[in-house]
């Protein structure tokens, strides 16, 4: 359970970290991130889910059985921007079953963890005031499912498979993006290019 104050501050919860490790044999990996916003709403809409119902974040990276890895656009995205796909853990949800939860929910497949790769720590920074957010990083196995057809939620509208190598131009695509969503590319670089890391490690 989450205390009121945990809710408010989104403290990182070290034990369920290290459970986490320990469940799936990883080496601890944190990547401590500050992202400093330009727009002042984008930083009040990040901050409202984080104060209502959103305390961090599943970041999976699924691989499917050719070998290549899901990456996702949505409709209101600036074309030809796709980045690795996310999903919500709300207070006092476990992370495991979010993962299991919002896999099935934006792309409707089955999927078996093949590791945990660790957590980015990300501050979010407008002017004088700052929010904590945490991403939990999956590589999952593709087990099961029909991509898109089988998922519960049409967030997705189109996804492209990649080889880990793509995903520096991925994250590139990113960064340099239209104006008014620099501070959404800065937020899904920092996830994105985090998997891409662990991957050509």
């Amino acid at each position: 359970f989450f205390r009121k104050e945990d809710k408010k501050m989104n403290k990182f919860n070290e034990k369920e970290y290290h459970e986490l490790c320990k469940k799936f044999n990883a080496t601890p990996s944190c990547n401590e991130v500050e992202i400093k916003f330009l727009h002042k709403n984008f930083f009040e809409d990040m901050k409202n889910n984080i104060t209502s119902d959103r305390r961090g974040e599943v970041l999976f990276c699924v691989v499917r059985p050719n070998g290549k890895i899901i990456t996702i656009t949505c409709d209101e995205y600036p074309k030809g921007v796709y980045r690795i796909p996310t999903g919500g853990i709300g207070y006092g949800e476990d992370i495991v079953d979010a993962l299991y939860r919002e896999v099935k929910e934006e792309l409707g497949l089955d999927i078996e963890i093949m590791e945990f790769m660790g957590v980015v720590k990300i501050k979010f920074v407008h002017g004088n005031e700052s929010e904590m957010f945490y991403s939990y990083m999956f590589l999952l196995k593709e087990t099961g499912g029909k991509l898109l057809e089988d998922a519960l939620d049409n967030e997705v509208s189109e996804v492209m498979e990649v080889e880990p190598k793509d995903l520096e131009k991925i994250s590139k695509g990113l960064i340099d993006i239209e104006p008014e969503w620099i501070d959404w590319g800065k937020f899904r670089f920092a996830t994105t290019n985090a998997v891409k890391e662990f991957l050509v490690r």
